[in-house]
């Protein structure tokens, strides 16, 4: 992937681009206007599939099916630079849109499931559930907003592979299956582990 000459993207425009595009969107433009192999801190990149791209790629089935690839970098290490962190910025906010849109399903997912005659997502344990998910992803909005270094980023990241976790058992057993809604949550975890160094990193 070469420098783009396209603006970079703000974080408000990369939430609603994962939420009402999908992932690989959404990935695409926290990555406009970058270097892909220059910017990245590790080996890998999680990158979107481009059939016009001849780049040597290492695939994943469920990435696949999300439409990302991740591209061999030389690997610039954790203390490269900037870049990369507001790379990890944007895409902080590309998996809190892609969260809430998953969650938006979970709730279609709830509300067609009967309990005692009544809709699962109307049972307090899981309208609370619901309502821990939309205050975790406001809490993490503004920290990934005002967070200052690399470790505070790597910590928002963390967190919203927790809290992709909590929405995808509000699917129950279907949040498991490969064509599910939920696959998205895993396949980000995945993008933000080439992005984001969880270990040796410092403020």
């Amino acid at each position: 992937m070469s420098t783009s000459t396209l603006p970079r993207a703000g974080m408000a425009d990369c939430e609603r681009t994962g939420r009402e595009a999908g992932l690989a969107a959404g990935l695409a433009s926290a990555l406009s206007g970058i270097s892909v192999v220059d910017t990245a801190p590790g080996r890998y990149a999680a990158v979107p599939a481009s059939p016009d791209d001849g780049a040597a790629v290492f695939r994943h089935r469920l990435a696949d099916a999300e439409g990302v690839v991740f591209l061999e970098c030389p690997g610039q290490g954790p203390e490269a630079g900037p870049t990369w962190t507001e790379v990890g910025r944007l895409l902080a906010a590309v998996r809190l849109g892609v969260l809430r849109g998953a969650l938006d399903r979970a709730v279609e997912h709830l509300s067609g499931r009967l309990s005692g005659g009544e809709p699962l997502v109307r049972k307090q344990l899981i309208t609370g559930a619901i309502a821990d998910v939309m205050a975790g992803t406001e809490m993490l909005r503004a920290y990934a907003q005002t967070q200052g270094g690399p470790a505070a980023l790597a910590d928002v990241h963390t967190r919203l592979d927790v809290l992709g976790w909590e929405v995808l058992k509000l699917f129950g057993a279907a949040g498991y299956l490969a064509d599910s809604p939920g696959r998205a949550l895993y396949v980000s975890a995945l993008v933000a582990g080439t992005w984001v160094p969880r270990e040796e990193v410092s403020e």
